[in-house]
């Protein structure tokens, strides 16, 4: 229990960041966008959505990546400045979310009201965080094999497009690794992107889990007023149409199996 104590203060603590993602202008377009505008009424009442606010100007893009290129290149789609909740809101839906109150991550959760997030979409799994350390960062896992995935990281805002590279320079470690090898093991290069590596992916165990339920339910009844960010990276979550449940394969370990 002491070293999986000291490995949870590891993740938290993470590896030392480098700079601020790249803003060197990327070429790579979008090409899941549809432009269509999403569903613009609730998933449940059928009510018109509350505008949206999130992004620096109206937009119809919408796209679901299924690779960390994919979603670079349409988050230099977007407008610019560009948050994180933009980003959030401008997937297309129905978005697949899982949630757990784990707190070994760098984007621990907050209790069971303030989860760490999972968004599914086909190989490519990315977390956020609804409040606390880590609510500023998109974390990518995606997946090559069934116990195996590529890491990357973007910090938000952002002022201008990234570069291809910046999602994987940010978290390299300088020497020959990444942050995200403190918590995921077997860590190795990976050759499908410059400067990526490949590790152990991990999975919440059900005892950490978050009821999808009680998740719509601190959506429902968040007060703006009181939690005006916290409030806004739900509404950019569930707000913009339909999100259903999710979960990772029970095939997969967890960070309790490294004991």
């Amino acid at each position: 229990m002491a070293g999986l104590l000291a490995l949870a203060a590891a993740c938290n603590a993470g590896a030392p960041t480098p700079g601020p993602a790249t803003t060197d202008a990327s070429t790579s377009k979008a090409e899941p966008s549809t432009g269509e505008p999403i569903d613009t009424t609730g998933p449940t009442t059928g009510e018109p959505l509350p505008p949206v606010t999130a992004c620096a100007e109206a937009t119809s893009l919408a796209a679901s990546p299924r690779t960390i290129g994919e979603a670079v290149a349409f988050i230099n789609e977007l407008p610019q400045p560009l948050t994180l909740d933009c980003f959030l809101e401008r997937l297309e839906r129905p978005l697949a979310i899982a949630a757990t109150r784990s707190v070994i991550s760098l984007q621990p959760a907050v209790g069971e009201s303030s989860p760490r997030l999972f968004l599914f979409m086909g190989e490519l799994v990315m977390s956020v965080a609804v409040d606390g350390h880590g609510f500023d960062l998109l974390e990518f896992g995606e997946l090559v094999g069934p116990t195996r995935s590529i890491k990357a990281e973007i910090a938000f805002p952002l002022a201008a497009p990234i570069a291809p590279d910046a999602p994987f320079s940010r978290i390299f470690d300088g020497v020959d690794g990444t942050g995200c090898g403190v918590c995921h093991g077997g860590e190795a290069p990976a050759p499908a992107y410059p400067q990526a590596f490949v590790s152990d992916a991990l999975r919440f165990p059900d005892f950490e889990a978050v009821k999808f339920t009680d998740l719509r339910g601190e959506y429902e009844r968040c007060d703006p007023a009181a939690q005006p960010e916290r409030c806004a990276r739900l509404t950019a979550l569930f707000g913009h149409g339909a999100v259903e449940p999710a979960a990772f394969p029970e095939t997969m370990p967890t960070i309790y199996d490294y004991e």
